[in-house]
């Protein structure tokens, strides 16, 4: 009977002892490799998703376009990416950081068919993550072997696809943890067991071709590059660690607080502190957009200035959230390049949008939308994603010169999409930027 050799299955033991959880999207071929993986014990720890998009169809589907090519590293690596992005936004553990260590692994193969095909048999198999990327290729002699044998090196490659990123995954997090890679590491020698345990000598024949590509290992700095350049989307950021934990997504129930912090301060966190009450189980974010209609885009060293006051011990983003601090989610700092919410919304499904009094009556002025009926039809769009505002109040100086506090209450909510906002209770900080940089504070 044909049965997953030892070695596979030590290399997925150690796989699933890692940090690593995974969304596979295999074309067909490699299919021999979601079975491997689900049938070691400790899968569930693993894999959060596998999609086989195996007709022109489902690949679209799955793509959002046809690719130029079925079979080539290109594809392997959209098909990475796709359930790299798939696999942030389905991680949402207790403390909200599960992403940090999400990978989406493509596979895209050209094997032994009926009638036989004229071009090369081989597969790419890519993997994509926070920590980088890597391309594997597998060029088969043709004619050696039937379509399953085919199958089962393909799907041996992405075994070891999965095991150097489970590898990567438990190195970084040693790292964080600050422990030593002794010869007693939990995965093998070196912290590296998962990518060591599969051995390739004597699987390959003299005709078959391997390589390996690997992207270099991405800085905390170089995501503020790719998002203010508009190569990146998002990049999110844990504001404990400083450590960059997703790209391109982040989890769907997310809490979040968008603005220019300029500079960020206590209010600012009060606030996200006082909404997360109102969504309980919810991660929390703080989104800072580098774009502005009027102003153009912020540069990368004033967008790390700003985030670094998250950073800090005394930013904002770290500061305790009272008696709940240990059941709290972590807190992100989210870049983007959506100055508009409608372009959040599409970015972030799921989310609440908490704002102050002042963004809310901006937010539901009809000349901003060319008129009422635009200005409805966004929000509409803004609540089939699921999406909605928390309004936190504001102190403003009335006509007398005295300080009067405007909430909800105050805002000419059109009832057609007054389910969409909710008022924050309970909460005042008159603190603001402004004030602080005229101050000399910021």
């Amino acid at each position: 009977p044909r049965t997953m050799e030892p070695a596979l299955r030590v290399a997925l033991e150690a796989v699933h002892a890692s940090p690593m959880r995974a969304v596979v999207h295999v074309t067909g071929g490699a299919a021999q490799s979601l079975g491997w993986v689900m049938a070691v014990p400790g899968a569930s720890r693993t894999l959060l998703d596998a999609r086989v998009p195996y007709a022109r169809e489902s690949m679209v589907d799955t793509l959002g376009a046809e690719p130029k090519q079925y079979v080539s590293a290109q594809t392997a690596r959209d098909l990475a990416r796709t359930a790299y992005t798939r696999g942030v936004r389905l991680s949402s553990g207790v403390h909200h950081d599960d992403h940090r260590h999400v990978v989406g692994v493509g596979c895209t193969c050209a094997l032994a068919s009926v009638p036989p095909k004229k071009g090369d048999h081989r597969c790419f198999v890519a993997t994509y993550g926070v920590l980088g990327s890597a391309t594997y290729e597998l060029n088969m002699e043709k004619g050696l072997r039937d379509r399953w044998e085919e199958d089962g090196l393909a799907s041996r490659l992405v075994v070891q696809a999965l095991a150097d990123a489970a590898a990567e995954a438990e190195t970084r997090e040693r790292e964080r943890r600050g422990e030593s890679f002794g010869k007693d590491c939990a995965n093998g020698a070196n912290g590296d067991g998962a990518a060591n345990a599969i051995p390739w000598e004597g699987v390959l024949s003299a005709n078959d071709a391997m390589t390996t590509t690997r992207a270099p290992t991405r800085s905390p700095d170089d995501p503020i590059s790719w998002v203010t350049s508009g190569s990146c989307d998002v990049a999110a950021f844990s504001t404990e660690t400083g450590e960059l934990t997703s790209l391109h997504a982040i989890p769907p129930r997310t809490v979040i607080l968008p603005g220019s912090f300029n500079p960020a301060h206590e209010g600012h966190r009060q606030m996200l502190a006082a909404a997360a009450a109102l969504r309980p189980g919810h991660a929390l974010a703080f989104e800072l957009a580098v774009t502005n209609a009027d102003k153009g885009t912020l540069e990368p060293a004033e967008v790390r200035r700003r985030a670094d006051s998250f950073f800090s011990p005394n930013g904002a983003g770290t500061a305790s959230f009272g008696s709940e601090a240990l059941e709290r989610p972590t807190t992100s700092l989210l870049l983007t390049r959506a100055p508009l919410f409608s372009q959040k919304a599409a970015l972030f499904p799921g989310a609440t949008f908490v704002v102050g009094h002042d963004t809310a009556i901006r937010l539901l002025m009809p000349k901003y939308y060319g008129g009422e009926v635009e200005m409805l039809r966004a929000f509409e769009d803004i609540r089939n994603l699921g999406c909605s505002f928390v309004v936190a109040g504001r102190a403003a100086t009335s006509d007398e010169g005295g300080k009067t506090f405007l909430t909800l209450a105050d805002v000419d909510v059109p009832e057609r999409i007054r389910d969409v906002f909710e008022a924050l209770p309970g909460f005042r900080n008159d603190v603001s930027s402004t004030e602080i940089r005229e101050r000399g504070g910021g």
